[in-house]
């Protein structure tokens, strides 16, 4: 077991010291841990590979070939457009209403599809109107967290949480929704106000030009997308994988798509989130299948004496270290097991509320705790590396050099730490208070 912690605990030490490494050291990493577990047997490799993200892995592709395609028949222009229009072009109304704008939409649309939708519109709004880099991009990924944890389809941990206990919708709405609504309008101001810190005094006119789009071209890509979206919110409920829909409509789009097809795919710049996912969760299930986490988790747990207020406040914690450091959904499916063991000792099934508001807490923490942070990275990068090649595209060398801060763990966690901890202390006051008042 210690030599399991001992290659853990360097994998992360090495990919916060050497973040341009990152996905080569976790991949030595997660390649370690299973060479190990063949070579003493003391957990069946077999299965820690069985943790291989497939369903993530498909979904991220069908929904970059989607995001592709809106791209380049205008629509993100657009939406980017109308999103100005409604803020009046105000520097201060796009800080503040891009991280409750991603909010409500990822109520209803997965996390990934959101960061993927709107990362690009933020990147070409702090261009173009010369905002302050942090504060906007890491709170779209913040704020997808926060929409992601409120209903039981929009995120994976919530879906877990749906389908492997009795929480029902009545549980998200009166436990989880209400907290998560406080945390969007505090992550707002929170914004707001390292907006005033940060931003300079010049202004710009983004999207000024409304987009020419084809309406005709777009609108089946656009039916294609929502009955997409729809599927996929629905699919777990009737134990339909979200891989299986994903491909159905995969392949669709491919056939809708004049483009030559593998020209499509070779395009998509994701490579590098989905090898860094897929090395993340391999180590998850490592810790999982060699029975670290839940012995840990079960000892921290049996330390309470069955005290409720003990459990509760244990399970949040340890909930969101584990998300923290091992991603929301490994950490979900993790610890699902121990929290019905323990549903009888704490009432009002507060303890998967627990669960749920520690995965939000912890996946807000790194770059990598939640699927939405390494989406943004790539798309990220991806924009510098066409306004590199595109002399069309306006911007200046020294905005540049500021986006490329969102690659700097110091620079992410300056913002993203002290919000997420602020949502740990909470959310441990909420669950005590409503233990308190409801007995």
């Amino acid at each position: 077991m210690l030599w399991i912690l001992l290659i853990t605990v360097f994998v992360y030490i090495g990919m916060i010291i050497y973040t341009k490494h990152r996905i080569g050291i976790t991949l030595i990493g997660a390649g370690l841990l299973l060479i190990c577990g063949v070579v003493t047997q003391y957990y069946d490799a077999g299965k820690a590979f069985l943790g291989f993200p497939s369903e993530i892995v498909i979904l991220i592709i069908v929904l970059t070939l989607f995001t592709s395609t809106f791209e380049q028949l205008e629509f993100i222009n657009y939406i980017g457009y109308e999103f100005l229009r409604f803020t009046r072009k105000k520097r201060i109304r796009i800080m503040v209403f891009m991280s409750l704008l991603v909010y409500a939409i990822s109520l209803f649309m997965n996390n990934l599809t959101v960061v993927l939708f709107f990362a690009t519109i933020a990147l070409y709004m702090i261009i173009e109107y010369d905002l302050p880099v942090i504060p906007l991009l890491v709170s779209i990924v913040i704020g997808s967290n926060i929409g992601g944890a409120a209903l039981p389809w929009a995120d994976t941990p919530a879906v877990v949480l749906t389908l492997y206990s009795d929480f029902t919708l009545i549980d998200f709405l009166n436990k989880l929704f209400i907290p998560c609504l406080l945390y969007a309008i505090g992550l707002s101001f929170y914004t707001y106000v390292w907006y005033k810190r940060l931003a300079s005094s010049k202004r710009g006119s983004p999207f000024e030009k409304k987009p020419e789009v084809d309406w005709k071209k777009l609108n089946k890509f656009l039916v294609l997308f929502i009955v997409y979206i729809i599927g996929v919110s629905v699919g777990p409920f009737i134990n339909i994988s979200i891989a299986y829909v994903s491909l159905v409509f995969g392949g669709i789009l491919l056939c809708m798509r004049k483009k030559d097809e593998m020209t499509m795919l070779n395009e998509l710049p994701i490579l590098d989130s989905l090898v860094f996912l897929i090395t993340l969760f391999l180590i998850g299930s490592v810790l999982q299948e060699s029975g670290i986490l839940s012995s840990t988790s079960e000892y921290i747990i049996g330390l309470t004496g069955n005290n409720p207020y003990l459990i509760t406040l244990s399970v949040l914690l340890i909930a969101f270290l584990t998300s923290t450091l091992l991603s929301a959904g490994p950490a979900a499916a993790t610890l699902l097991p121990i929290c019905n063991t323990l549903a009888t000792l704490v009432p009002f099934k507060l303890i998967y509320a627990a669960l749920a508001l520690g995965i939000l807490c912890g996946s807000s923490m790194l770059p990598w705790s939640a699927t939405g942070g390494p989406i943004l990275l790539s798309q990220t990068r991806s924009f510098l590396d066409k306004s590199a090649k595109d002399p069309g595209m306006h911007h200046s060398p020294k905005k540049i050099e500021e986006i490329k801060q969102i690659f700097s763990l110091g620079s992410y966690l300056a913002f993203s730490v002290p919000f997420a901890l602020t949502m740990l202390a909470v959310s441990g006051a909420y669950l005590m208070i409503y233990i308190a008042v409801m007995s």
